[in-house]
């Protein structure tokens, strides 16, 4: 009996996994988060470009994907290449990550419209 996956395979996967979940988190935290405002002021200061990659979750996820790929390297497929097997697992993270980030910020684009439209119908029942 073949397996689909091994349990080397199912670690990276997880790994993978985790490393998604970290990686928008992080993102999200730094390029939205109220504590991070000051640093994404500062890094203004280095150029338009540095500005822009803190101030966009997508941009800055990348790096940290990466950075986790330094640090834990998982390995999804087995082509002999081991660079290629790196490219792969970390770009299925950051398409994990960028999934996660999107539902994130989907959920808050959602409350934000509820707590708008709250306020809406508070402010017509209060003018009658």
């Amino acid at each position: 009996m073949t397996t689909v996956f091994s349990p080397e395979t199912l670690n990276a996967l997880w790994t993978c996994f985790v490393m998604a979940l970290a990686a928008s988190s992080i993102a999200i935290s730094i390029t939205q988060g109220e504590l991070f405002a000051p640093l994404r002021q500062y890094a203004q200061r280095f150029g338009h470009m540095i500005g822009h990659l803190f101030q966009c979750f997508f941009c800055i996820s990348h790096w940290v994907v990466f950075a986790g790929m330094v640090f834990y390297h998982p390995t999804l497929t087995n082509s002999g290449f081991v660079l290629v097997d790196w490219i792969l697992a970390g770009f299925f993270t950051l398409t994990l990550s960028t999934l996660v980030s999107g539902l994130l910020f989907k959920v808050l684009l959602t409350g934000m419209a509820k707590k708008v439209r709250d306020k809406e119908v508070k402010e017509i029942f209060a003018a009658k």
